[in-house]
Formats: structure tokens, sequence, C-alpha cells
């Protein structure tokens, strides 16, 4: 059932992940080393975020103490790679890469160029030692640390060689930001040791992770050639666990020896067979890194700074997507065909960035162009994204201007204007947006009757965890008052619990726009509970809403008939319904490739009524949604993906049984096969008819190269009624024929 509530819940959800609000929180890594706000360092796993590589152990000490990270381990290791010294800046630990790039995500803007790595664990124990022990606060993790402390856990740097995980030489450089008083003390430890020193990365006991074992101690030896025959062994073997690492670190291996283009040939292969995730992010940089230290080699020492040169990087992307849409209903007495869209579907996106000595500048473009066959007047462009970004080195001023989306600060997502913010101190910052809201991505031109303008204020982060923003925003159409609202957002993140609420209260409605609330917890067993409450108005309760049903296009044109602009409001609360749904979700693992999760949901909508000539509608009773389902991977072939779920609806006017079943299946390297299908069981209690359908569809995917995909998808919806004196049969297909590529 598709539920419009619902779906505007995943929305939020969705925005709120990706922006990023539920993930790290910003603070001060220069008081992270004097415990300004916390008496325990909190670790797990083994995964690190190599922020940068340093010539100067002084730059190297300005950088880690600008990270806006409190309850993570930052810290310096240091290692000689062909005769230099290198001083890396880290930020320890994570579980897995996954959640070490969510963090990384909220610095990238500041260093482009960092990436996930999985650091030995004499390494991992040294930084937690040595930022314990300035700190002066306990260590909390795993079973208290069992293996003993390294013996190079040190307050000082000692010459080691180069870590498994790095990318080769020479190392990349970041741009450093003023320093910092070095009275504040900084983590510098040994880096992980020389061969038959540091633990290796793995653990495992089976064959293929001995050979791991031993192709990583090579790594650290420099017995580069003998690495590379035992990363081939991997190779050989089915595909496995390991064979991503070590098809990426035969590319390593190879480039440390100065084979650049055999080294290139292993990375290409890596992107063809892996081209997802933060894994091909990195190697995509170790390939950009290894051409640019070819090219233009660059150095820093201890003596001079020199600031990377000026320079634009441009990159996007083009798609060409051609759909088909076809429908029939037939009875005893009639039959019905129809095409529904027959339109070919033109997109780019672009996206420019400026690296200068002071400021960032980014650029984005998103848009497209729709041919309809069918039609030809109702061709359209769009224009989804189109902004200019600015921000200074130390991302204390910050502007963006252009069309562009929002879902804080009380902003309501796509509008043309302004954003811009100053932060006062590590914990304040001050934002000021304007605009005009664009409705859909499909008008081209700025709106100017209907424009807002609002201030709000980020605080945070508090007790390593807390972060607020409050706001105040006022909206007009035609210079009538349309919306003005107060409100705010908390966030609370701490590893395995997280916490997000929104509310947005009109003040000149009195009335509570929405309270939004989501929040999940992961217990020790990796059982992970989620809970969300969404009370809203539907649509958002604006002004504007009155003239919805109404025979006029515009606010003035309906005050013009007479209305007066209090019964205007009064007919925008009419048309506005109230809304309520609450989820209860689990994640229960079973294994490592297998886990069930479920979820109840209760919803209700309300009423809306009738005024100035427009009938209202009854809303609905609490509803009642039950979904479960089974996840497995690596079912039949390592990368695949299996989903069976099943859904029971008792809604107002019927009840529901519901059966979901999606897959992906890797033919090979380049061809991925997606079959679904869908079928549900319908009793309708309104008129005591009975309804059933089923949706099968199948979707192609084949990676010519890492950077061009073709993809084809097609599928169908067979439905049956059983009315009152008759049968009711509809049938409909769609295709959907494309490519896309990157550049």
């Amino acid at each position: 059932m598709h539920n419009p509530t619902r779906t505007l819940l995943s929305t939020l959800i969705a925005a709120v992940i990706a922006g990023g609000s539920l993930t790290a929180l910003p603070c001060t890594a220069a008081d992270q080393a004097q415990g300004a706000e916390s008496s325990v360092i909190q670790s797990s796993g083994r995964y690190a975020i190599h922020v940068a590589s340093l010539a100067s152990l002084a730059d190297a000490e300005d950088v880690i103490k600008e990270l806006p990270f409190k309850n993570q381990v930052a810290y310096i290791t240091s290692s000689i790679v062909e005769g230099k010294k290198w001083y890396r800046v880290r930020v320890g630990f994570f579980a897995n890469a996954k959640d070490g790039e969510a963090l990384a995500a909220t610095i990238r803007n500041r260093h482009p160029e960092l990436w996930i790595t999985k650091v030995p664990e004499t390494e991992k124990l040294a930084a937690i030692a040595e930022v314990s022990r300035i700190k002066n606060t306990p260590l909390i993790t795993e079973e208290n640390l069992k293996p003993s402390l390294p013996a190079n856990a040190t307050a000082v740097e000692t010459p080691a060689t180069e870590p498994l995980t790095e990318t080769s030489t020479p190392e990349r450089t970041t741009n450093v930001t003023q320093p910092i008083p070095a009275s504040k003390p900084v983590a510098v430890i040994a880096s992980s040791g020389i061969s038959g020193t540091s633990k290796p990365a793995s653990d495992s006991d089976d064959p293929l992770g001995k050979i791991m074992i031993q192709a990583e101690q090579s790594m650290i030896a420099q017995e580069y050639d003998r690495a590379i025959q035992l990363y081939t062994k991997i190779l050989r073997e089915p595909e496995n666990q390991y064979s991503r690492q070590a098809l990426e670190f035969t590319g390593v291996a190879r480039e440390r020896k100065g084979q650049q283009a055999q080294a290139k040939a292993s990375w290409d292969q890596y992107l063809e067979k892996y081209p997802d995730g933060a894994d091909a992010l990195r190697v995509r940089q170790r390939i950009t890194a290894m051409i640019t230290a070819t090219e233009t080699p660059t150095t820093r020492t201890t003596t001079t700074r020199k600031a990377e040169p000026s320079r634009w990087d441009v990159y996007g992307g083009i798609s060409q997507f051609y759909r088909r849409d076809e429908f029939s209903t037939e009875t005893e007495d009639f039959k019905i065909t129809s095409v529904n869209r027959d339109a070919l579907s033109n997109d780019l996106y672009l996206t420019g960035r400026y690296r200068g000595d002071e400021y960032d500048v980014r650029t984005r473009f998103s848009g497209g162009y729709e041919e309809d066959f069918l039609d030809s007047t109702q061709s359209e462009a769009r224009i989804s994204t189109l902004y200019v970004d600015i921000q200074d080195k130390q991302a204390t001023n910050t502007l963006r201007l252009g069309r562009q989306s929002s879902s804080s600060g009380g902003v309501l997502g796509r509008f043309d204007g302004v954003l811009a913010g100053h932060s006062f101190n590590e914990t304040v910052k001050l934002n000021l947006v304007a605009g005009f809201p664009v409705e859909t991505a499909t008008y081209k031109e700025v709106n100017l009757d209907r424009w807002f303008y609002g201030v709000n204020v980020d605080l945070g982060t508090f007790n390593n965890a807390w972060d607020y923003n409050v706001f105040l925003i006022e909206q007009r159409n035609e210079n009538i008052l349309d919306r003005r609202a107060i409100g705010g957002e908390v966030r609370y993140f701490q590893p395995g619990k997280t916490l997000f609420t929104l509310l947005d209260y009109d003040i000149s409605f009195n009335e509570l726009n929405t309270l939004f609330t989501l929040g999940s917890w992961t217990n020790e067993k990796k059982q992970t509970f989620n809970v969300s409450v969404d009370y809203r108005n539907s649509p958002v309760l604006t002004t504007t809403t009155a003239i919805q049903s109404q025979s006029v296009n515009t606010l003035s044109e309906l005050l013009a008939t007479g209305i007066t602009e209090d019964e205007a409001r009064q007919y925008a609360l009419d048309r506005t319904t109230r809304s309520f749904t609450t989820t209860l979700g689990m994640v229960q693992p079973i294994t490592d490739d297998f886990q069930l999760s479920g979820d109840l949901t209760v919803s209700k909508q309300g009423d809306s009524k009738t005024s100035g000539g427009v009938d209202g509608f009854a809303g609905t009773d609490y509803e009642y949604s039950l979904f479960v389902q089974a996840i497995g991977n690596n079912l039949i072939k390592q990368g695949d993906l299996g989903i069976v779920g099943i859904r029971l609806t008792d809604a107002t006017t019927s009840q529901r049984l519901g059966l979901t079943f999606n897959s992906r299946y890797p033919v090979n390297e380049k061809l991925r096969i997606n079959p679904r299908f869908q079928t549900e069981y319908r009793e309708n209690t309104d008129d005591n008819t009975s309804q059933w359908y089923a949706r099968p569809s199948v979707r192609f995917e084949y990676r010519w190269t890492r950077k061009t995909r073709f993809e084809f998808e097609t599928g169908g919806e067979i439905s049956n009624r059983e009315l009152t004196t008759d049968t009711s049969e509809t049938n409909s297909y769609y295709i959907n024929l494309g490519y896309r590529h990157d550049f």
C-alpha cells in the first residue's frame, strides 16, 4: 500500500542520514587531549580515518588540533618511506569501514583526500594508550584490551617502516590552516612495527588467511616481490573474503616497486570488479595520487610551506533512459487500452571544485530534458540543482547561492536563494537563509511572488553527544503572511545509540506543523531496535493552501472574490489534515550473512472540513501494518542477495496480505540480474469486493567499463477484482532502457 505519510517519513530519514545528522557531531580535538568534556575514551574495531600525511610533525600537530572530534582517538603515527619521514594523522577506531566513512564525511570538505584504512592491532593499542595517558582517563576497549601494549607506545616519535595500508610514495599532502598554540599535547606514536613485531591485520587460521598474514608481513618489511607472489595465490582461488584486499594491494606493491603501469592495471581491474562503495573510492584515490605524484611531485619540509596550486576539478555524468508504460482494463462490457507514458529522459550532472589558498569553491548542476513522444507540448526541461558554494579554509564563513535543497532550519525543501553561515567558535554557528520556494524542478524561472527568510543557530557538541539547532522563519506570498514558524532539532549520537527530533510550530496559526522523532539502539548482541513517531500537518500548513480546489491560481485572486485574509487562513486550516504514524522495529542478526527484521506501524489520518464550497472528507481509523522480512547474502554465489518479506495490513476500508521477493545475482564481473516479485490479496470492507494483483519485474545491469553501464528493466502488473456482478481484469507493463556514463 502506498502510504504518503510513510513516504514522507522515509524521505526525511534518508535526508537526515544523508546529511550526516545522525553521525559524529562537531567539537574540538584540541580539547580532546585535555579531556575537555569527556572522562572515557570509547573505541571498538580497527578501522581508522587516514586524514593526512605530512612531512613536518608541526604541520601534523596543527591538523590534529583542529579536527572536530572529541570522543574519538586522534593520533599521529610516523614512518620512513624511501628515506623520507612522513607523519600520518589518523582518527579511530570503528567496527567497520562504513562507520568510518560516516564520520569522515563531516570533514571531507576540509580534507578531500582522506580515506579509510584498517590498522594493525599494535597501532590501535598504542594510540589508545597514549591518548589515555595524555587525558589521564580510563580505557574502554574490547575485553579491556586483552593483548599487552606494544613496546613502541611512546609519546615521542620513532622511526618506523611504512604501515601496510598506506598508498605509495610520494605521500599525499594536505593544506594546513593557521597553527593552533602548541601548549596542548598531541598523541604521537611509532608506526605499527617491523616485520615480525606487529600483529597482522587478520587473525584468521584458515589457509587463505595465513597467506594474507604472510603477504602483509612482506609488505611491512618492504619485500614487495614476495608480497605480489602471495597476493597472486589468493587471486587464483575462487572469489573469497580476501579477494578484494589482495587485488588492491597487488597494485600497492607494484606501485612501491615503481611499476606504475602494472599498478594502475591492477587497480583498474579492481574497479571493474568492485565499482561501488568506500573501497572503490579509496582505489580511485590511489590512482589519482599516483598519477599526480608522477606528473607533479610535491614535497613539504619543516622550514618551507608551499601551498597547493589553486586548481579546478570538474567531474559529472550523463544518462539517457527510454520509458514506455501500457495499461489495459477489461470487463464483460468493455475493454480499454492506453499508453500512459512514452518518453526519453536526458539527464546531466556536473560538479566543479576550486581549491585556493584561502577559499574553496564548489559548483553543482543537475537537470535534464524529457522528450514526450505522446504529446510534444508536454516535453519539459528540469533544473533540480544549480548553485555555487564558497567557504574559507577554516570553514568559519560559508555561502551557498542558487537552486538548492535543505531540510533543516525550517526550510521546506528546494528553493532559489542564499544560505550563509558564520562560526563564532567550535560550538556556535549562526545561519541566515532567504529565498523563493521551488514547487517543482520543471519550474525554470524564479517565482518572485512567494519568498521566505529566516535565521537559525547550530549549537554543539555538548557532552560528546548532543547537537542542537533552533530556528525562526517567515514566508510570504504576494506580501500576505504565508507561514511564520519557530522550532528546532535535537541530535544525539553515541556508538550504538542515535536520536533525532524535529519540531516545527507555526506561531501565526498557533498550530503544530511537525513533531518527528527517530531513535535506534544496538546492544551487545548486535540486535538493533528502532522507533519513530511522526505527527504532522498534511500538507504543511500555509495560507496558500486555501486555494486548493478553488477556481483561482493565486491568493490575490482568491481575495479579489471578496474573501478576507482571515477567511483565507481558515480555508487553509480546513484543507489541512493531521496525520500520525509510529513505527517500532527490530533487526536480529542470525549469522554474518543472514538476518531477520520486522516492524509494526500504526497510523491515522485526520478529517478535512467543508468550507468555501469545497467538500471535506473523512479521515481513517487507526490502521495497523506488520512487516517481517529475511535477508540473506552470499546464498549461492559471493555477492548475491535475497530478500523475502510478508506484510499484513488492517486498514479502514480493507484488509491485505502481501508477499515480496527481491534478489540480486552477479552473473559475472560485468553483469548483474535483479529479479523482483510482489503480490497482494485484498478484501475491501467498504464494498464487499476482493482483489489480488501480481507484479513481476527484472532488471539487468551491464558494466561495460567502470564509468559506463547499461540498464534494462521490464515488468508489469496483473490484477483481478471481483465486483458484485462482474469481474474487472487489469494488465499493464513497462520497459525502461538506457545508459549512464560518468566522467
